[in-house]
């Protein structure tokens, strides 16, 4: 435990001590990979506090998702079609009527990393605005359930901390619960 607490400090130390351009940076490009975007706002709010590390996170957030959807749609989407096309894989295509459900459907899918979201979503052209009103919104209690706990972190305090994570394990739960009331709708079609 000793240990853990060392570490603890010593991130803290660094976070400090980086310049918040270079933090905000990492936070638009590391998710662009396989960097979870969670841990990037705890880190927000051991760094910035709650209420900046939120703003801060969300303001990196749909910058980085504004990339990553420009990228899959114009700088990736050949060679990735191609690559997908080749293993008998067919991108999306979506009609305006279900492209909400889509949206939301994805977004709150458990365990799928934010940049194949991202990706998978550009490739499938659904309309921008949409695609990132609905993707922030579904990011924002889990943005500010792990700003929490960041900020609860460099506080020391444990009830905050258990609190917190309780909270974000009910979200998931009831994000769990509304994605399988959302996927047994029939979309509603007009004939």
């Amino acid at each position: 435990m000793d240990q853990l607490l060392v570490w603890k400090d010593r991130l803290l130390e660094v976070l400090n001590t980086a310049p918040p351009a270079l933090f905000l940076a990492g936070m638009v490009l590391l998710p662009l990979g396989p960097f979870p975007v969670s841990v990037l706002f705890v880190l927000a709010g051991a760094r910035f506090g709650a209420v900046a590390g939120f703003g801060l996170g969300m303001l990196a957030l749909a910058v980085n998702m504004t990339l990553g959807y420009w990228l899959a749609r114009r700088v990736v989407r050949t060679p990735l079609e191609r690559w997908l096309t080749g293993r008998g894989i067919a991108v999306p295509r979506l009609g305006s009527e279900d492209e909400l459900r889509f949206l939301l459907l994805f977004r709150i899918a458990p365990g799928m990393p934010l940049f194949l979201q991202n990706y998978i979503l550009g490739l499938a052209e659904v309309g921008f605005g949409r695609y990132l009103a609905v993707s922030l919104l579904a990011q924002l209690p889990y943005a500010v359930g792990f700003v929490w706990i960041g900020q609860a972190l460099t506080e020391s305090s444990a009830w905050k901390v258990v609190l917190t994570v309780a909270g974000v394990v009910a979200l998931a739960l009831l994000v769990s619960l509304l994605r399988s009331w959302l996927s047994r709708r029939q979309p509603v079609r007009e004939e």
